[in-house]
Parts: C-alpha cells; structure tokens; sequence
C-alpha cells in the first residue's frame, strides 16, 4: 500500500529540508510525500523543486499562493487531494518521524477511524507533552478504534500526526477553508468528524518528534486575522458578564 505524507509548510524551508532528509531513513520505503505550501515567500518552492530531482522517494507540492492569510485549512485540503496514496497522514513541518513511522501508520490504518499518531519533544524536561501522550494511550487504548471522547484535560484530538484512508479524508469534508484563524481548524475537525460518526484510535509506535524551537511558530500567528482578536477584546471590555458566559459555552464539549 501507498502511503501519501502530506506536510503543511509556511516560510520554514531549512526546518522542512530537514524533514524531507530525515524521511529517507524510513523503515517501509513505499510512500510519497506532498508539501502543502501556505504561500511561503522563503523559497521554499524552489528549495522543494530542487530536492525533488534527487529525491529517494516520490516528492511534489501545491501551493494556495496566498502570501497575506492563514490559510492551513486551504493548504491541508490541497494536499490531500493531490495525494495518490491509499492512505493519507497529515504532518506540520516541525515534526520529525521515527523511522518505523510509515510501517506503523499502514499497519494501524482502518476505515472510518481517524487513526493518531504519538508526539515526543526533543526537549526531555518537556512534561506537558510526555503527560498529554500518557492520556491519550490511558483513555483510548493501543490501536483500539472507539467513539471520540474528552482526554483529560484537553478537549480535542490533535490533527498533527494523524491518518485515514483517502477516501474516509473526502468523506469527512476535510478542513473548514472558512477558518482563517490560528488554532481552530482541528476543533472545528473534531466536530464534524464525530457528527459524520467517524471512530477514533491511538497508535503511540506511529512517532513523531516535536522540535519545540520550531513550535507555535510566530510567523504563522502573524498570519492570522486580528479581526477576531478585537472583537473578543470589545465584548470583553464592554459586556464582561456576556464574554465569560460565552466562553463558557465554547469551552464545553459534547461527545455524542
């Protein structure tokens, strides 16, 4: 089986030549890779259509060539589409797969089932991350698919490091390309995906390390629309009893 990784990427073109090189030291050599470019302006493009002449595996990019907003959602789509692969895993270009990643991502693929992938810091006094995983496997399991349910202390699956068959990707609607906000793409996911009664599981072999220095990139938060931000900040300082109300209420999640 074909595996498709599709790595959405802004302005990071040395993190994400990285990547590409480690990738060559997968165990299963049968994937592909498509760089889901957020209009990048670091030449990323020509970095990619460089390393493609030499590259030991099948390497091609989109683009959304749109330079002024966030738009992860578009990027992700884009690529997805364009995989050829039976399977389809989403990476962000600071995370770094272990070798055996690609094996373990093709024997844990199931249908209906969003299947998630462990996340390790490179750096070792990372807690936060080490506790987050340990949820993960103490509330679902080992490669065990079942109905979405809150991790303790964090509401929603991460969309990073995470894979479906492609035909289960088209059919859960993908990303919302409305969004064009940082951080809210994978809950609006989330939603949609146990609304369309899709299943859920954890495989902690199918690894990837998180570069920290890499992480909650303040380049693609710059990307953001501040449209939202002030209107928050507005009702906030205005109707402060309404603003906590609302935040309550978006705050909880239902799992049905």
């Amino acid at each position: 089986m074909l595996l498709t990784i599709v790595i959405a990427s802004y302005n990071r073109k040395e993190v994400l030549r990285q990547l590409l090189d480690g990738l060559k030291q997968q165990t299963d050599p049968v994937f592909e890779v498509v760089v889901a470019v957020d209009g990048s302006t670091d030449g990323t493009q020509a970095m990619l259509t460089e390393c493609a002449k030499s590259s030991s595996f099948p390497l091609r990019w989109v683009d959304t060539g749109l330079t002024s907003e966030y738009a992860l959602a578009v990027a992700r789509n884009m690529g997805i589409r364009a995989a050829q692969g039976e399977a389809v895993v989403i990476l962000d270009d600071d995370s770094f797969p272990v070798p055996e990643f690609v094996a373990e991502h093709k024997k844990s693929v199931r249908r209906n089932t969003l299947t998630g992938g462990s996340r390790e810091s490179i750096d070792p006094s990372d807690t936060e991350l080490k506790d987050k995983m340990r949820a993960y496997l103490e509330t679902y399991g080992d490669c065990q698919p079942q109905k979405f349910k809150p991790v303790p202390k964090y509401k929603y699956v991460v969309e990073n490091n995470t894979c479906m068959f492609k035909e289960d990707w088209l059919r859960s609607g993908l990303f919302n390309e409305s969004i064009r906000e940082y951080g809210r793409i994978g809950q609006e996911f989330n939603h949609e995906l146990i609304k369309r009664g899709f299943l859920y599981q954890f495989n902690p072999r199918a690894k990837i390390i998180h570069h920290t220095e890499f992480k909650q990139n303040q380049l693609y938060k710059r990307a953001t629309s501040t449209r939202m931000n002030r209107a928050k900040q507005l009702l906030r300082k205005r109707l402060p009893a309404l603003y906590r109300f609302l935040q309550t209420v978006k705050n909880k999640v239902e799992y049905r």
